[in-house]
């Protein structure tokens, strides 16, 4: 798989990196010389003339922001300086950003055997697919811009690459894992010529992308090697076939060592396996190369010699003939798109293409699938979505989708100004008697609820603006014009926050799969409304019980459906009466709370200025 180094390197951090990676180069036993030599990679390589190895001042040049053969300065460096704030106490800014550290780990079964097995053959399948990986991924490469400009996608990059062949030691014995380091630099050329650096946030979002493109290559080169190779269901990586789990397992210390710690700890996924991997790591010890094969060799011993035996196995030809599952690239693009359309109502093309490649692992190469997807647009089964200019990919919906959403936007249109107030003047009145703790701002917005005369209505609440307390009064008050208050939540916790406000709740989804009853005139609330995917609101507005209406409920800066859609976003951009809680009443400190209203309107660097502002003043 492919990973991204969370933190940059520095150009500190970058030089100490180097010189680390050429004196491991003796250790590492595969390497065809006494020094592991790090190799160019990218574009912009190739346009400065970069090949063969990587020399320690090219290197240092590139990390510090500079051409590698003139040392003109190409990207602002940025040099570290320490400041004190009023109440003394002292920051350090970040240093130069000299690039980020990617990983391609091969997978167990694959190191074995090339590097106890020895067959290099494995190792240049395994070489090969990384570049592939690579290649895909400088398409999405971006360029910081600077100032407000949008970043620019250039698909060009300049890396270097570090081979290895084992983790670090656990207790002692540093198992063979062959793996390919690959520095990403911070430097990009943009269309007008210029030098930028880079914008990573779209060299993340690819990481799955790549992992498929490597997985896949893999899959394809090992059979042709005369290796049987099956797909490992939990990791979905490509596997020889032939190796015992209790070798695998003795082989895979580190992995062990991180996921029991990970276990004691109650914790889970990848971000969380990065922390303890971190936490975990034990000392270097400084071990030859020929310790190194001597103690893999050692363990291959206890375990029969299996990778010498799969090795010959697959050079004589004597093995199984490799069966794939016979998984065509329409069903792969098919399968891509029904899965990716369940969570998201716009699909990123990488997630298609990384969706379909895992699906039809080891028989469809990526031009293939590519060339369906491309198919499959043409004929209108997946639909181009405007995408903002700082998106690298392309972004596609299915016409089912885009007429689920129309219905939803029609049903509410259809809706509006058809029924008397949802309160009578009387009622209304009362509010202000009877809610007296209510604010101006909530009364208002109260009265502008109960006010309404569509079917379908929304009120968007900020955090901290007093949602409950105003629902409570509007409950109240549609309760007495003879309305029943349903409460429904996509989530139970979100039913149960409902039901403070004395609306009696469940769960949207319970509330779909029970048949309707016959209740006239009933106000449903839907709260969480941005955690309700498209299908679930079409299914909750097509119920066409006499005298419903809806009040829907939720903010659209906060967290949005697990499945496909924005339909509570969407409602409002096509014209649904909202009424609006956005006066902040939770945090009665005045500093406070203008520091949670910034907060709320995204404004992140302000608020948190402020509040330095007002911890530096006595």
């Amino acid at each position: 798989m492919f990973t991204v180094s969370r933190k940059a390197l520095s150009a500190s951090g970058a030089a100490t990196y180097h010189a680390n990676e050429f004196t491991k180069g003796a250790k590492e036993y595969y390497s065809e010389s006494e020094t592991l030599v790090g190799t160019w990679y990218g574009m912009l390589a190739n346009e400065w003339e970069l090949t063969g190895g990587v020399s320690s001042e090219e290197f240092t040049r590139i990390a510090n922001g500079q051409h590698p053969t003139t040392g003109v300065q190409l990207v602002n460096h940025q040099t570290p300086r320490t400041i004190t704030n009023a109440k003394g106490e002292t920051t350090t800014t970040m240093e130069h950003r000299a690039g980020w550290d990617g990983t391609f780990s091969a997978p167990k079964s694959v190191s074995l055997t090339a590097l106890v097995g020895g067959d290099a053959r494995v190792r240049a399948a395994h070489d090969a697919s990384v570049h592939a990986a690579i290649g895909e991924l400088e398409h999405f490469i971006q360029a910081r811009p600077g100032g407000s400009a949008v970043a620019e996608t250039t698909h060009n990059l300049i890396a270097v690459e570090f081979k290895h062949d084992s983790s670090r030691p656990v207790q002692g014995y540093a198992a063979p894992q062959l793996h390919t380091h690959v520095v990403i630099m911070n430097m990009t050329r943009t269309a007008s010529g210029a030098i930028k650096p880079l914008q990573p946030l779209e060299m993340y979002r690819s990481q799955q992308f790549a992992t498929a493109v490597y997985r896949s290559e893999l899959a394809r080169r090992l059979p042709e090697l005369g290796y049987l190779v099956e797909r490992n269901e939990q990791t979905k990586a490509p596997e020889i076939v032939g190796y015992s789990q209790q070798y695998l397992e003795a082989s895979s210390p580190r992995r062990k060592q991180i996921v029991d710690r990970m276990n004691a700890l109650g914790l889970d996924g990848g971000a969380a396996a990065q922390v303890v991997a971190h936490q975990t790591r034990e000392k270097k010890i400084d071990l030859t190369r020929e310790e190194v094969h001597r103690a893999h060799q050692e363990m291959a011993a206890r375990f029969g010699h299996q990778p010498q035996q799969i090795v010959r196995t697959a050079q004589l030809g004597d093995g199984p003939k490799q069966v794939w599952p016979t998984t065509t690239a329409r069903e792969a693009i098919t399968y891509a798109r029904d899965r990716n359309i369940e969570r998201r109502p716009v699909m990123d093309e990488r997630k298609v293409l990384a969706e379909a490649l895992d699906r039809s692992l080891g028989v469809r190469a990526l031009a293939e699938v590519r060339a369906e997807l491309n198919a499959r647009v043409r004929q209108g089964d997946f639909r181009e979505v405007p995408r903002p200019p700082s998106h690298p990919a392309r972004q596609f919906t299915t016409p089912e989708m885009t007429a689920l959403e129309r219905q939803n936007i029609e049903t509410m249109r259809q809706g509006q100004d058809t029924r008397a107030p949802l309160a009578p003047a009387d009622i209304r009145r009362d509010l202000a008697q009877h809610y007296a703790h209510l604010s101006d701002h909530q009364r208002e917005q109260a009265d502008r609820l109960l006010l309404n005369r569509d079917r379908v209505q929304g009120l968007e609440g900020k955090a901290g603006a007093g949602k409950t307390t105003t629902l409570a009064a509007v409950r109240d008050a549609a309760d007495r014009a003879g309305y029943t208050v349903v409460g429904l939540a996509p989530t139970s916790k979100a039913a149960r926050e409902l039901g403070k406000s004395g609306i009696p709740s469940m769960t949207l989804q319970r509330y779909l799969a029970q048949p309707d009853e016959a209740i006239k005139n009933r106000l449903l609330v839907l709260d969480e409304s941005t955690l309700a995917s498209t299908v679930q609101m079409r299914e909750l507005l097509k119920r066409e019980a006499k005298g419903d209406r809806y009040l829907l409920v939720g903010n659209v800066g906060q967290h949005e459906a697990v499945d496909a859609g924005t339909p509570f976003r969407q409602l409002q951009e096509a014209g649904m009466a909202t009424a609006r809680l956005d006066q902040i009443v939770r945090q009665k400190e005045p500093e406070l709370r203008a520091v949670v209203e910034l907060l709320s309107r995204g404004e992140i660097p302000t608020a948190v200025a402020r509040l330095e502002g007002a911890r530096a003043r006595p």
